[in-house]
């Protein structure tokens, strides 16, 4: 199968799911941003990663967040990147994103 044709399923079944959250903009906007850059051919660049050393750093010499630390396994860690890709975006994202642009650009 080529790239196009990879593309044009994921596509039909973006577009599929996005219609299960009528209810809920900021999940159609994150569906409507992917569907955009599968017919627009945007670039994403990235801008932040997390690793467990940085939440070492967080919590500095507390021994019971240590020992919950180490037991995080590939899953935990996806899980965690997902859920603070979702608060920036949520809190920081639009904002900062304005300011930056602004500021450096304009």
């Amino acid at each position: 199968m080529e790239t196009r044709q990879h593309e044009d399923i994921i596509l039909k079944a973006l577009q599929n799911y996005r219609k299960r959250f009528d209810d809920e903009p900021d999940k159609r906007q994150a569906i409507d941003m992917a569907i955009n850059s599968l017919t627009q051919n945007l670039e994403f660049y990235p801008i932040t990663s997390v690793c467990k050393d940085d939440i070492f750093h967080v919590f500095g010499d507390d021994n019971e967040a240590k020992e919950a630390i180490t037991k995080m396994d590939e899953g935990d860690m996806q899980t965690l990147a997902s859920k603070m890709a979702d608060d920036y975006c949520d809190q920081l994202y639009w904002d900062s994103l304005k300011v930056i642009v602004e500021m450096v650009f304009m």
